[in-house]
């Protein structure tokens, strides 16, 4: 049995894994600090299990640094921050139902209210509760009206099992989709300039406002991507230098032959040959890989690009072992990272993959194992 538990629990038995800096996060958490300043407050949004990272192990050592706070869309990653960070605030993104509220109440997480229906609705749990009002400036997303939102913090004064922390908005950042976001920003001037309840904490800047619009920071920020090292720094106020958290994706050669006339013709596909050296790799789309994999993807083996082959499988792709006459079961291969003076980096592979780097590391699935280095 304890041999058993220790092959489940080793990332060394994979057969395929992504490695993650955890000094990169601190470097760009620091970096982040750096910029807003000591006075505006760091809400870390570590929505998607920390953009696929791990959010147990990204709390564990954002709170050694001193984080002010975490956002999180799902009671999943709640539980599992509030597991490493046992004091620090966690706002809950719209999402959790009242029904909820006890273990709310009991991981002392706090809710976003978007209208008087929310309020009345986690009232009626009789639960104390902090809380922090959405407004929507135009994302057409989640969050109250800004013509509601005085009303909204009137009611909630009167409730008393609901203590207002904040409000805050998220922006609406795509070209073309909305609002821009001189517009939302002079919304929320606006709306602050009206209500007499000002919450004690006021939020508008996630990663894009954090470097585009410094004049944003208010009270608190909420990046999440450039913590990470993914967000799109092009045109950005504030040069930040960003180290991406995700440096490799690597799997294991679980299969090498060469083909023959015993196995059928070969499939009429790039980069097949009749006789030509295989490998199979324990990695598929059932970990994270695009089903349509278009030809000119490559992995690195023993130092030299090899070509990955469509078509994909839940757990296999299979590669062109050709250039590298002398690879062996149980090989390394790297389809992000370096190796023997080859380098695959997060834009080459979302231009095969067909995203971005936020697509890549929020699309990769949990069987892919992680190995964090320090």
């Amino acid at each position: 049995m304890t041999n058993a538990t220790s092959l489940l629990a080793s990332a060394a038995a994979a057969s395929c894994w992504r490695e993650i800096s955890l000094s990169a996060i601190v470097h760009n958490y620091r970096a982040v600090r750096s910029a807003v300043g000591p006075a505006v407050k760091i809400f870390a949004c570590l929505k998607n299990d920390a953009y696929g990272c791990g959010a147990a192990e990204v709390a564990a050592v954002l709170a050694a640094e001193g984080v002010d706070g975490f956002g999180v869309a799902s009671a999943r990653d709640a539980y599992r921050v509030r597991s490493r960070a046992p004091r620090t605030p966690i706002l809950l993104y719209p999402g959790i139902s009242p029904q909820w509220a006890s273990d709310v109440a009991e991981l002392d997480l706090t809710i976003t209210l978007s209208s008087a229906s929310e309020l009345e609705a986690w009232a009626a749990t009789s639960e104390r509760l902090s809380a922090f009002v959405k407004v929507d400036l135009g994302f057409w997303r989640a969050g109250a009206l800004p013509a509601e939102v005085e009303g909204l913090l009137d009611r909630a004064a009167a409730t008393p099992n609901i203590d207002i922390k904040g409000l805050y908005a998220h922006l609406n950042e795509l070209p073309g989709t909305g609002p821009t976001a001189r517009e939302q920003w002079s919304r929320l001037k606006d709306l602050l300039a009206t209500i007499t309840r000002r919450p004690a904490i006021v939020m508008l800047s996630s990663s894009d406002g954090v470097l585009r619009h410094p004049e944003m920071d208010l009270d608190a920020v909420d990046p999440g991507a450039m913590l990470f090292g993914i967000a799109d720094t092009a045109r950005a106020v504030r040069p930040l230098t960003l180290r991406p958290a995700l440096h490799a994706i690597k799997a294991r050669l679980v299969s090498v032959k060469r083909a023959d006339a015993s196995i059928g013709p070969a499939p009429d596909l790039p980069g097949y040959s009749p006789d030509m050296r295989m490998g199979v790799l324990g990695i598929g789309w059932g970990h994270g890989l695009p089903r349509d994999l278009p030809f000119g993807a490559s992995a690195i083996i023993r130092g030299t690009r090899v070509p990955l082959l469509a078509p994909l499988h839940l757990e296999h792709v299979r590669v062109n072992l050709s250039r590298v006459p002398d690879a062996a079961f149980g090989d390394e291969a790297v389809l992000l990272g370096s190796a023997g003076g080859e380098h695959i980096d997060l834009a080459e592979l979302a231009m095969h993959w067909r995203t971005d780097s936020v697509g890549i590391c929020c699309g990769l699935q949990p069987d892919l194992a992680r190995v964090y280095a320090p």
